[in-house]
């Protein structure tokens, strides 16, 4: 039996950086609730933090 990650056609996604909540996140990057909304809809709960500030500088979030 093949898990899904293991099948030929699966997307390859790379390294995302490490998993870390929407929330936690949100707070670390000073996101206001609108943001943190729009993320936790798109990614769910948790997601990785380099896919997490990929997402957030394309919606107008300024570079450090």
């Amino acid at each position: 039996m093949m898990l899904d990650h293991e099948r030929e056609d699966a997307p390859r996604r790379g390294f995302l950086g490490r998993a870390v909540t929407i929330e936690a996140f949100a707070r670390k990057y000073w996101l206001d609730a609108e943001e943190t909304r729009r993320l936790q809809g798109q990614f769910g709960p948790t997601a990785g933090e380099i896919e997490l500030l990929q997402a957030a500088r394309r919606n107008g979030m300024p570079e450090e």
